[in-house]
């Protein structure tokens, strides 16, 4: 054999053993190895939606937990007389007028709870409707509101007609028998009824009637530089009176009431006598107002 065709012949070996040890490299461990890899990052997948699953569990034991802290007492019949009873006390203590109650009977769903259903009729004002819903979501039973139906009663009544229909559940793994949750909620933004008083004083539902407010009506029309003083103007829709104040002096319209402390541009500032501050805008009425923080 020539020297030309040796040296071929060893090139060609030595591609043979090459193509051959990646072939054998990679059908023993490359391919085996990549298996492993591909069976692992399955069971790491498996372990992890087990590990979401048993979070999801452990989070649903607390919320169970929870809510039968808030359930009304296991025996039905027993929490049936006892939430009636508190919710007409309530109801009662509040002032509604014209009461008319009444229960559905229990519906037991699959085995896990039981449902009690109420409805309430009852006519009062916005106040007192405003301190029924503070009262009922300040109570901590497992329990909501599932429909509200509010009417004016009349044109020159403050009185509204009511329509309330409730669903309170019982849990059967409750820890009480016969005795209703004396817990406070925690649900309610503010655990104070006075700060809820700002709904009563943009009384919606006096609009436009003869007892309407007149806050509802009366709008800031215009901010004028007189005499290099501004002018906060405000103007009645109803009657078309026009009220010009300064800086330094009080409005008193319908419910609104406070002091004119800036002027500047297109907005106002008033304090209220409990050192509430409202922002009013030129266009606005004086329901509109927007409440700022403290640190304003």
């Amino acid at each position: 054999m020539k020297t030309r065709e040796k040296i071929l012949a060893v090139a060609f070996g030595l591609l043979a053993v090459g193509y051959g040890g990646n072939w054998l490299f990679d059908t023993a461990l490359q391919v085996p190895l990549n298996q492993r890899h591909a069976a692992l990052a399955r069971e790491q997948k498996k372990i992890q939606v087990l590990e979401t699953k048993l979070r999801q569990a452990r989070e649903a034991g607390k919320e169970l937990t929870e809510w039968e802290a808030q359930s009304l007492p296991s025996d039905v019949g027993q929490a049936r007389r006892l939430y009636q009873a508190w919710l007409t006390e309530m109801l009662n203590r509040i002032g509604l007028s014209d009461l008319n109650f009444s229960a559905g009977s229990p519906v037991n769903r699959k085995g896990y709870f039981d449902v009690l259903s109420f409805a309430v009729r009852g006519r009062g004002t916005l106040s007192q409707l405003v301190a029924l819903l503070f009262e009922f979501y300040s109570a901590d039973h497992l329990h909501q509101i599932q429909k509200l139906d509010i009417t004016p009663s009349s044109q020159g009544s403050d009185l509204l007609d009511l329509s309330i229909s409730i669903e309170a559940l019982v849990l059967p793994g409750a820890n009480r028998r016969e005795e209703l949750s004396t817990r406070v909620s925690q649900r309610l933004a503010s655990g104070t009824l006075a700060d809820y008083q700002a709904i009563v004083k943009r009384n919606l539902f006096r609009f436009g009637g003869t007892g309407a407010d007149a806050t509802d009506y009366t709008y800031l029309t215009a901010v004028i530089n007189v005499n290099d003083q501004l002018e906060a103007w405000f103007t009645s829709r109803n009657t078309g009176e026009v009220v010009k104040l300064h800086q330094g002096e009080t409005i008193d319209i319908g419910q609104f009431r406070g002091t004119i402390i800036d002027i500047e541009g297109s907005d106002i500032v008033v304090e209220s006598d409990d050192e509430e501050r409202w922002l009013l805008t030129v266009g606005e009425n004086l329901a509109q107002a927007s409440a700022l923080p403290p640190e304003f």
